[in-house]
């Protein structure tokens, strides 16, 4: 009875440590990369499509969400696309954008002037992202330009790279 009791024990804790992230709270410490993985392949989604210039781009500020994101083609040259969207940030922090494909991406504040992408990198933990771009913004809006490029759409998400005093 003892023995039956144990095994019970032993088979319930071992199948919740390997049920994965599929039903993880956000509460547990996965770092950007993994958690950007996690929703480019099982959600949530929001679909948005860029407008083709600045002014006017659609809110791509979704919280742990992978945004896909249509792009547009860009002015008279239909063989390139490109898209617009903006992003919220609700606090100063190192942000970081991953992207499904590896595409050309500025971000501008909202006087329209160039924010640093600190740095940039391949994206190994899984093959549904492909680039993370990092920079520091300051509490505001911010545009964000994907392209030129050959793709149609691409997911966005978002997730915060380091926060003062704490990790995602």
């Amino acid at each position: 009875m003892i023995f039956r009791a144990l095994l019970s024990t032993l088979v319930l804790l071992t199948s919740t440590a390997l049920s994965g992230c599929g039903d993880h709270d956000h509460e547990e410490h996965h770092g950007p990369a993994e958690e950007a993985c996690e929703h480019t392949k099982e959600g949530p989604f929001q679909d948005v499509t860029a407008t083709a210039a600045a002014d006017g781009a659609p809110s791509a500020t979704f919280e742990h969400t992978a945004v896909r994101i249509t792009l547009v083609a860009e002015g008279n040259d239909n063989t390139q696309n490109v898209g617009y969207v903006t992003y919220q940030a609700d606090e100063a922090a190192e942000f970081a954008f991953f992207l499904s494909a590896e595409v050309p991406v500025e971000i501008t504040d909202a006087n329209g002037a160039a924010v640093e992408i600190e740095e940039s990198a391949d994206v190994a933990e899984c093959g549904e992202v492909a680039k993370q771009h990092n920079a520091d913004l300051e509490v505001g809006t911010y545009t964000l330009k994907i392209g030129p490029t050959t793709e149609t759409t691409v997911s966005l998400v978002v997730e915060e790279a380091s926060h003062e005093g704490e990790d995602h």
